[in-house]
């Protein structure tokens, strides 16, 4: 996918996969500052790239801390 697709892409966006985005992340609505607005930014293209269920997926798979310790 070029850089265009990818754009056209992110602004096809529902309200609903904007809510899933903003699941778990460190902002809510409104955006105030440029670090807010990346971050949003950055959780929008995880969801719709499927990078979160990928991860999500993985994170399920992963020992949790401190499993079998002997502490």
């Amino acid at each position: 996918m070029d850089s265009d697709e990818l754009v056209r892409w992110l602004r096809a966006a529902t309200e609903n996969e904007v809510a899933t985005a903003l699941e778990g992340a460190k902002v809510a609505l409104p955006l105030t500052t440029a670090y807010e607005a990346l971050e949003f930014f950055f959780c929008m293209v995880d969801v719709l790239t499927g990078q979160r269920a990928k991860d999500d997926a993985a994170d399920r798979d992963r020992i949790p801390p401190g499993f079998g310790s002997t502490g």
